[in-house]
């Protein structure tokens, strides 16, 4: 057995061992993967002694010096695994206002706003995508998160109508509170009503000042 490739795999199960590997399978420090890829290095090993014209690997990498690359055929197919996206857990990522226009148009007239307003802070928060998650939590295409989607009565925000439905009733709320003053109330939903009352005005926030001026950019364009 080539001592070289014996030491690789050790290696690898070692790093394994410390976290400094990424294991598909949440494995142990003595994993069922690296056992099966000495084994199966063993068998090709075997294999090769006892006939003078060895074989090149069916899945080679992309080394391509004199001699073939050990590539186990168990790694092979986890990784290939691994690669592919669940389909299940995105249901729609519409990127276009036109998807949704029908939904923003019955929350405008319900609650009283320019349709392009509402289309504006969709834009800016989501990017229409209907799943899209924030770091801080946020969810959905208008980006609600979790308590204030209660608060509006949305149980699921990922459902495009609810979102929409919640998040242009909760815009609503902060033009009434700010006297129908939109920069205010676009402030007051990317930061909160009580940062701008505490500082009579948009937040000192790079990220709040920058979203407004962008929503409104969007707005009157």
């Amino acid at each position: 057995m080539n001592v070289q490739k014996m030491k690789v795999l050790m290696e690898i199960n070692s790093l394994q061992s410390l976290g400094a590997v990424q294991s598909y399978t949440k494995q142990q420090p003595t994993s069922p993967l690296f056992t099966s890829m000495l084994g199966e290095m063993i068998n090709q090993s075997t294999s090769s002694s006892l006939n003078t014209k060895s074989t090149v690997s069916t899945n080679p990498l992309t080394y391509t010096g004199m001699n073939h690359v050990f590539y186990p055929s168990t790694l092979s197919n986890l990784l290939t695994t691994s690669t592919q996206a669940p389909t299940s857990t995105i249901k729609n990522n519409t990127h276009d206002s036109k998807g949704y226009a029908h939904i923003i148009k019955k929350a405008a007239d319900t609650f009283k706003l320019p349709e392009r307003l509402i289309s504006s802070v969709i834009q800016h928060e989501s990017n229409f995508n209907s799943q899209a998650v924030s770091a801080a939590g946020a969810q959905g295409l208008m980006q609600l998160m979790p308590g204030t989607a209660r608060f509006l009565g949305v149980k699921d925000s990922f459902n495009p109508e609810q979102n929409i439905t919640g998040g242009a009733k909760y815009l609503r709320q902060m033009l009434d509170q700010f006297n129908g003053n939109i920069e205010l109330a676009l402030a007051a939903y990317n930061a909160g009503p009580g940062n701008v009352k505490k500082y009579g005005g948009i937040p000192p926030f790079k990220e709040t000042q920058g979203y407004v001026k962008k929503v409104l950019n969007t707005f009157y364009k």
